[in-house]
């Protein structure tokens, strides 16, 4: 069976979703809040099966010991081979731990927003940052929109970072779209696509 590491880092930005793909795939999850005092510090790279790296309202460019600490993971881990996934603050981890910038934006992305495939077809997503990641030498692009040339990228085949969230439910999207005037979250059918992109992402990265 193998065991992902999931670093989480606000009580309101759990895995949602991923939860399903992971009992439906044996895979099991294990849930540590560096953000909380979890001293992943310890963890060693070469026992890890791979890693899932949250979202947060933290940001890369922070000085907090545990920010370092991930990206120490992310680079070890990716040097290894295994599995690398993060989503929001987990995708700008990947993208500062392997040297390119994570920088604020003029106009921040809240709400449902739409991204594009490298085919130009158009995804409703949800959004919740203010800070956008550099394109990534060596990458492959994903998704883009006018606003991000960078919302999407794997890297040599085992590693995923997503600027937006696929992974929410509905109802967590809407409370948190009702603290932001003028955000509004995705449908039922548009979070029930995204979630099942999101399985085909995992599916492709992990498995």
């Amino acid at each position: 069976m193998l065991t992902l590491d999931v670093f989480q880092h606000a009580d309101s930005e759990g895995p949602g979703s991923i939860t399903a793909w992971a009992e439906a795939n044996d895979v099991t999850l294990r849930l540590h809040r560096p953000d909380l005092g979890a001293r992943i510090q310890l963890l060693n790279p070469a026992d890890l099966d791979g890693v899932i790296v949250l979202g947060g309202p933290q940001s890369v460019n922070d000085d907090d010991a545990w920010l370092a600490a991930e990206r120490i993971i992310i680079r070890s881990l990716i040097k290894l081979g295994r599995p690398v996934v993060g989503i929001c603050l987990g995708a700008q981890q990947i993208v500062r731990a392997l040297g390119a910038a994570v920088t604020p934006l003029a106009t921040g992305e809240y709400g449902r927003t739409l991204v594009a495939d490298e085919t130009g077809n158009p995804i409703p997503v949800f959004q919740w940052h203010g800070e956008g990641m550099a394109s990534l030498p060596g990458s492959t692009p994903l998704f883009h929109n006018a606003l991000q040339a960078n919302q999407g990228f794997t890297y040599h085949k085992r590693t995923l970072g997503l600027q937006f969230h696929l992974e929410w439910a509905q109802a967590d999207q809407a409370t948190l779209a009702a603290t932001r005037p003028g955000t509004t979250a995705l449908s039922a059918a548009e979070t029930e696509a995204a979630a099942a992109l999101l399985n085909q992402l995992l599916t492709a990265t992990i498995l």
